[in-house]
């Protein structure tokens, strides 16, 4: 199967993704293609690879996190509000912008012009005289692009309308809410059906299109939310049988684009090119020295939830954790995962705690954590970026790591608690996952350490907050002052910090637990559409 290459030529020569005034725009405005399109393999391909153009992106998966205990995105990319409670009906959510001429714009998680593309592909797609079976799997790949969209729909707002076909008519603006009962269940159905007619293939074999594996994977990840446990453990064991998956040997490399063409790990995707497609994540994640933002910052009780190397947790007597040497001796994935204050970078010692190096009035520290474009918190999240030039930096091919193998490892064996079936074979998993970062291996498998694993090798991978919401822990993570790093002043000659007192506070949250975790639908489509109700709490 040839790689997905999504260009601005192709989206152009296609009518399919025209946008109206509405979040519920589901009708296409343009018909006049269709006497001419949809007639041979070529139109199909390229109406294929329009679906695939904006259907999730690095900076929706990214930043995420942002919006739980785990991290803090200082500019407001639409997730900070979602963190602190503050977030409105009249707030922009969803997949912020990653480039102005090559992704999608600013938009939300409600928005169905994604919806209306994947319907009117999958009603006009058997019009075209192509090979039945080639026919069969494209429809599998949109049909799943469709479940997915409609599982972030339904998990940020529950109750959501549920649209299968192409509405040419006034229909749109009288829509109302569907059980989300009922949209699980059509998520979980396709998911089953078409897991039958993809290729088990790795996103090198595919090339990026959606194969077998996605679909078991995203119906294990959906399964586990709503706590269907024998069929999330049957669909993960099932994509870890599968031959072409393997761990990737390299934790923190596994995320940069030179290991793409031997990363076997990686399940689901989204795919970038350079000039065609690319993404600036690193521009917007990289240091202030390096030329970069700082945008995304891990959170003081996200460093203080690794266990030290020798498998003990710091609250431990006999942890050997030192608080003034808080980075030493931890689990490895810790400084995979967050750039530490006194760490050793690109050639320099990371410094966000003085505002003049060494105390010198004329060496100014851009990555002073008040500086505008330094790192608010101090902790800076370095997962998918190493030291790069800003002009690789915007025009960055690395790929979106959508879903991997260890998280299939972890969901195994978080079933595995709830079931009783298979906890030798469970806990293998978990210490295959932690001899790969370095990690002394476990001896027991119990939830604490399950948590621990899902939360520390899938960190801003954009799942934490609905394993927040799924264990109720808002109440007690969502509310207080989010913290970043302790106060302290650093040697740039060795690194060494010495620490004082307090920490840096980026912001008080609120946890509204009225809201029950879901998102307040958009104060546009309310107004526009008479039978759609709002959401407790806003």
């Amino acid at each position: 199967m040839k790689k997905i290459y999504i260009t601005g030529m192709i989206i152009s020569a296609i009518c399919l993704n025209s946008c109206g005034d509405s979040f519920l725009d589901v009708a296409p405005s343009d018909q006049l293609s269709d006497a001419t399109f949809w007639k041979s393999e070529q139109d199909v391909t390229m109406a294929l690879n329009a679906c695939y153009r904006g259907w999730e992106g690095i900076m929706n998966i990214g930043l995420l996190d942002a919006a739980s205990d785990n991290g803090y995105e200082q500019f407001n990319y639409w997730f900070q509000p979602i963190a602190n409670g503050q977030i409105l009906p009249t707030s922009s959510t969803g997949i912020a912008t990653q480039h102005p001429q090559h992704d999608i714009a600013a938009t939300s998680w409600f928005l169905y012009s994604r919806i209306r593309k994947y319907n009117n592909f999958l009603e006009k797609a058997d019009a075209a005289e192509i090979d039945a079976a080639l026919k069969e799997r494209y429809k599998a790949e949109v049909r799943f692009l469709r479940a997915y969209d409609y599982f972030y729909k339904v998990m940020f707002y529950g109750d959501v309308p549920l649209v299968d076909k192409v509405l040419v008519s006034a229909e749109e603006s009288t829509l109302s809410r569907t059980p989300k009962a009922e949209v699980e269940n059509f998520i979980l159905k396709e998911l089953g059906e078409i897991a039958n007619i993809l290729p088990q293939q790795n996103v090198i074999e595919s090339g990026g299109h959606i194969t077998k594996g996605a679909a078991l994977g995203l119906k294990a990840r959906f399964e586990l939310y709503l706590g269907q446990y024998e069929q999330a453990q049957a669909d993960a064991a099932a994509v870890i049988g599968m031959p072409c998956y393997e761990l990737f040997p390299n934790y923190e490399e596994m995320f940069w684009n030179t290991s793409e063409s031997s990363n076997k790990e990686t399940i689901l995707s989204v795919e970038y090119t350079k000039n065609d497609y690319p993404n600036t994540f690193p521009q917007l994640t990289m240091p202030a020295t390096e030329g970069g933002w700082s945008a995304l910052n891990a959170l003081w009780p996200f460093i203080d939830a690794f266990q030290m190397a020798n498998g003990k947790y710091i609250d431990e007597a006999d942890s050997e954790y030192n608080p003034d040497e808080p980075f030493k001796n931890r689990d490895p994935r810790l400084t995979m995962t967050v750039l530490c204050p006194g760490e050793f970078y690109n050639g320099r010692y990371y410094n966000p705690l003085d505002l003049f190096l060494d105390g010198q009035s004329d060496r100014r520290n851009p990555d002073y954590h008040e500086e505008a474009a330094a790192s608010r918190g101090g902790l800076l999240v370095k997962k998918y970026i190493y030291p790069m030039s800003v002009i690789d930096a915007n025009n960055y091919d690395g790929n979106a790591v959508v879903m991997r193998l260890a998280e299939m490892y972890i969901t195994f064996a978080e079933c595995a608690l709830k079931t009783g079936k298979d906890t030798d074979k469970a806990l293998g998993y978990i210490n295959a996952i932690r001899r790969r970062a370095g990690m002394s291996e476990a001896s027991q498998l119990d939830e604490r350490l399950v948590r621990y694993e899902r939360r520390i090798e899938l960190a801003f991978e954009g799942l934490r907050y609905f394993d927040l919401k799924r264990w109720d822990l808002g109440p007690s993570l969502l509310n207080g002052w989010a913290l970043g790093s302790r106060n302290g002043t650093i040697d740039s000659q060795t690194g060494k910090v010495t620490w004082s007192e307090g920490h840096i506070r980026l912001e008080e949250r609120i946890f509204q637990p009225q809201r029950n975790y879901l998102l307040p639908i958009p104060l546009a489509e309310m107004d526009r559409n008479p039978n759609m109700i709002q959401n407790p709490g806003y």
